[in-house]
């Protein structure tokens, strides 16, 4: 068994992060120990440290203060199980700490996965708690995009089905910010599939490098460049933020004045730009795990997941076009990525993949 290498981030300042050697976890009676195969890194990492303390992403993986493990998506197997119900070999998709290992305390055992019953992660939002069993019919090409796509993608469905239930707010366009980002680009797919029916203008927001890109996707009617903010038309919008950039926020709200209809707050793509969300008019923070929780319990949680599951699967087809797979080794190459990801320097047309055993 090889060391317990875990990326540890300073959360009183993010740019200090490095590979540590932690302890190798102990099983106790009915745990599980998962040995971390390979997670997807996006802007949404960033995000989960950037808000880590107020909304509690570093609760989920526990380490010695000031530092944190930053949660992520991705897939692993068991390689010791004092649980007859979890046999060792097998493969789950889940959160995960970024790291060499993790043990769970299985609990609601289905043929499909499990929820993870640890003490410290009852209280927190159960769509990060579940673990998914690995198709056998799963390449590893398949497992890096769905790790990817996956968690950005059910925040895309997610924010969409809200928008449709205010009827997006009498809006005759839908603006996105930072376009370029996987969830914006979720959401603009969820808009474009269901277009005939809603009949709203998408619109894509994005710095001048990256608008070829977008307009290449075919998802948005209109991609303008923050340099040409007004080129946005005067027509009752609602803004899907993904960048947390207030000066840009409060710039477009200045601009439309009231014909911005309302703003839905996710991402902090942006994050050294963010600031205090409360001066945006109309605006309101949209946390995905809470209206997962409403649908779930309006239409059933097997039917959610298969809407979800089924648009997935359509939008990765299309993603596969523009977006390619980059893997990046765990010891020698996360801290880099961390931090050109931590300052933006993404390629919306890569996606990246830190392979750890």
């Amino acid at each position: 068994m090889m060391p317990n290498q875990t990326f540890l981030v300073n959360k009183t300042d993010l740019f200090e992060g490095n590979v540590f050697h932690l302890e190798k976890p102990v099983l106790e009676d009915k745990e599980v120990l998962f040995e971390i195969e390979r997670f997807s890194f996006t802007s949404n990492n960033i995000t989960y440290a950037v808000v880590g303390e107020t909304i509690g992403y570093w609760n989920f993986f526990q380490a010695d203060e000031p530092n944190g493990i930053i949660p992520c998506w991705g897939y692993a197997k068991v390689i010791k199980s004092n649980n007859e119900a979890i046999k060792v070999g097998e493969e789950y998709y889940g959160y995960w700490p970024m790291s060499c290992y993790l043990k769970v305390n299985p609990e609601n055992i289905k043929p499909f996965g499990f929820v993870d019953g640890t003490t410290h992660r009852k209280p927190l939002p159960p769509i990060y708690n579940f673990y998914a069993k690995k198709p056998e019919s799963f390449s590893d090409v398949q497992k890096g995009y769905y790790s990817i796509i996956k968690p950005l993608f059910t925040t895309a469905f997610l924010n969409y089905g809200f928008l449709e239930e205010e009827n997006f707010f009498d809006a005759d366009q839908i603006l996105l910010t930072s376009a370029s980002s996987k969830t914006a680009l979720g959401i603009a797919y969820m808009l474009f599939l269901n277009k005939e029916k809603h009949g709203k203008k998408i619109i894509g927001l994005t710095s001048a490098k990256n608008k070829q890109f977008l307009q290449e996707t075919g998802f948005y009617d209109q991609v303008i460049s923050y340099d040409d903010i007004p080129d946005i038309p005067d027509l009752k919008t609602t803004m899907v933020d993904l960048g947390g950039n207030i000066e840009l926020l409060l710039r477009i709200s200045d601009q439309l004045k009231t014909s911005l209809k309302f703003t839905s707050l996710i991402g902090l793509a942006d994050w050294k730009s963010a600031g205090d969300m409360k001066k945006v008019p109309n605006s309101k923070f949209f946390f995905a795990p809470d209206y997962a929780t409403k649908l779930f319990t309006k239409i059933g949680p097997d039917k959610a997941n298969q809407l979800i599951n089924d648009a997935q699967e359509k939008f990765t087809e299309l993603a596969q076009n523009w977006m390619h797979l980059e893997f990046v080794n765990f010891e020698a190459g996360i801290k880099k990525l961390y931090l050109d990801i931590l300052q933006g320097k993404v390629d919306p047309s890569k996606g990246y993949v830190v392979l750890v055993n």
